[in-house]
């Protein structure tokens, strides 16, 4: 299928309107008053734009024929914002979330915010991207910067925005697949190890068991200056990382045909906004998300960048001293931004007698190392939780910085290690963990807990304390962002007292119906469970799985494809009767 970009412009007579509704002042018509943004030439041609797999927003793949524009090389930033604010007399919108906890920004106080698009806790340069606006505000901007210069800015289409993003390339990323992330931070601003580092250091917060991090450092734990990454091959910066940015476009859930009155930006009830934020990992280039069109609170992670109709050489006086100044931000950000020491590698235990162990790791060579600090683990399961992994562990040692192994005991005769890098002014991340565990196995008929699993992939274990009312609770879960997840596994030692049908039941549930997880034995699929939410799977007997006699590793693994919240705290099974 071939589709035309209908562009849904925001015509320069509405702008009287919206100035009305924003109690805006009249015009000042000069120079000084506006920056004119740097654009870049977008050529036309077509593209495939969405997926056929992941998640159902961005479904069918369907071609698209474009017709050339020009997009702006960064997002606005306060600086420009500013302008805006000043000639105009615009009252700045006081109900912005930048409230981040232990729990990111799902807080007690989530919809108290009072920040700005001046005033938040995020921003340090009049050069980062401005956001804390809502849609409206956007584009009340676009009909301003449209009147001073007499250039027809508006807001991208949500076709233009991925067309420019993908740049003619079909990789999973404009930059390549980069399966393993080592690329990513050359690129954008993620969240990556700076920014689990201070997340942790700050608030308290972790991605581990959550969103999960890029396991590379882009130096930047939360918004950063514009232009800091490198390109797309169409010369766009900040197309993805750092904020989320509006489209005029309408949302709806998937690429289905829709009517024009459907389509309609002033009527829909939903805007797509393009491009992750420094809040998450690198996501797949088809990746949506939507706001309300009416919304009248911004986001401290959402902002825009401008888009115009046709191609143009012509660089403004006003675009050159932005660069200028742009530059010099960008050269004192990256002088004097620290630099997050990389963590131990390689950690290593050497069994002496009883339960004493040599601990040892692969010295991190950096010249600037002071040391290393030692942490031992609180139980058993302290290296499969999540959040914040040294919350879980206790500092037993720090050695001088040419030491490289520690005598250690683990007093329960099991237990993990981690190792920190130490420095004058920071430390790294814990190191991965090392770890000394006996075999448990669970007796079958019975029940599986999740915390006597042996082994966990691309999830960690979350625990619930004891409380007056709730006892304590050991699960796994995982929030799935709306795109394709990676298969999250899990394994468990079983001890099946006699071959034969055993009724499965178990305590969870997901979002999805359908297929929740799988189980194996060995290579062998012996169950495909789903869900209902109007079952009570923890009673309901309508599950069977066949096992065979005897010792074995059972595998569960489960696999998402939509935004979802899965959970599972216990299977349960017992001999059909």
């Amino acid at each position: 299928m071939k589709y035309s970009n209908n562009k849904n412009k925001t015509h320069i007579g509405a702008l009287i309107c919206g100035l009305s509704m924003l109690s805006l002042t009249s015009y000042k018509l000069h120079a000084s008053d506006y920056i004119v943004p740097a654009m870049v030439n977008i050529p036309a041609g077509e593209f495939d734009m969405g997926s056929d797999k992941g998640d159902l927003e961005a479904r069918p793949k369907h071609t698209i024929a474009m017709s050339e524009f020009r997009m702006a090389k960064y997002p606005v930033t306060v600086a420009e914002y500013r302008k805006f604010v000043e000639d105009t007399g615009f009252k700045p919108n006081t109900e912005c979330n930048d409230i981040v906890t232990e729990n990111w920004f799902s807080g007690p106080d989530v919809n108290e915010g009072k920040a700005t698009w001046d005033k938040h806790q995020f921003l340090y340069s009049d050069y980062l991207p401005v956001t804390c606006m809502t849609w409206n505000e956007a584009n009340a901007y676009a009909d301003w910067l449209s009147e001073k210069t007499g250039t027809p800015y508006r807001l991208p289409t949500e076709q233009e925005w991925e067309y420019s993003l993908r740049a003619n390339t079909t990789s999973q990323f404009f930059w390549g697949d980069d399966p393993n992330m080592t690329q990513a931070c050359l690129y954008g601003n993620f969240a990556d190890k700076s920014g689990e580092y201070h997340a942790i250091k700050d608030y308290g917060a972790s991605y581990v068991g959550f969103l999960e991090y890029a396991k590379c450092d882009d130096g930047e734990p939360y918004g950063s200056i514009v232009g800091l990454y490198r390109p797309n091959p169409f010369g766009l910066y900040d197309m993805v990382g750092n904020i989320s940015q509006y489209t005029s476009t309408c949302y709806y859930k998937g690429y289905q045909a829709r009517s024009e009155q459907e389509m309609d930006n002033q009527q829909c009830e939903y805007i797509s906004h393009r491009g992750e934020t420094w809040h998450f990992p690198p996501q797949p280039h088809a990746a949506r998300a939507r706001a309300k069109r009416l919304d009248e609170t911004g986001w401290a992670l959402t902002g825009f960048r401008l888009a115009v109709d046709g191609h143009s050489d012509e660089v403004h006086n006003t675009t050159r001293e932005f660069e200028s100044k742009l530059a010099k931000a960008q050269k004192a950000r990256l002088d004097h931004r620290p630099t997050l020491p990389e963590a131990p590698q390689n950690l290593q235990l050497v069994k002496r007698k009883n339960n004493s162990y040599t601990l040892s790791w692969q010295p991190n060579t950096t010249s600037n190392v002071t040391g290393y600090d030692v942490y031992r683990s609180l139980s058993r399961r302290s290296y499969l939780l999540g959040g914040a992994p040294l919350k879980h562990y206790e500092k037993i040692k720090t050695v001088s910085a040419n030491k490289t192994s520690l005598k250690v005991k683990l007093p329960e005769s099991e237990g993990s290690f981690r190792v920190v890098t130490k420095t004058s002014s920071l430390t790294s991340l814990s190191s991965e963990p090392v770890s000394i565990l006996s075999k448990q196995f669970v007796e079958i008929p019975g029940r599986i807990n999740m915390e006597t699993l042996s082994s966990l992939e691309n999830a960690s274990l979350a625990h619930r304390p004891a409380s007056k009312d709730k006892e304590e609770l050991f699960y796994l879960s995982k929030f799935n962002k709306g795109y394709e997840q990676p298969m999250v596994t899990s394994t468990f030692n079983l001890n099946v007292k006699k071959s034969g049908w055993y009724i499965l039941n178990y305590r969870g549930g997901t979002g999805e119906p359908g297929t929740f997880f799988r189980i194996w034995s060995g290579n062998r699929l012996v169950a495909e469970v789903d869900h209902d939410e109007n079952i009570d799977d923890k009673q309901s007997d309508r599950h069977r799985v066949y096992l065979e006699k005897g010792p074995q590793q059972v595998q569960l693994s489960v696999k998402r494809y939509s935004l979802d919240f899965w959970n599972l705290v216990w299977l349960d099974l017992k001999e059909v009767g």
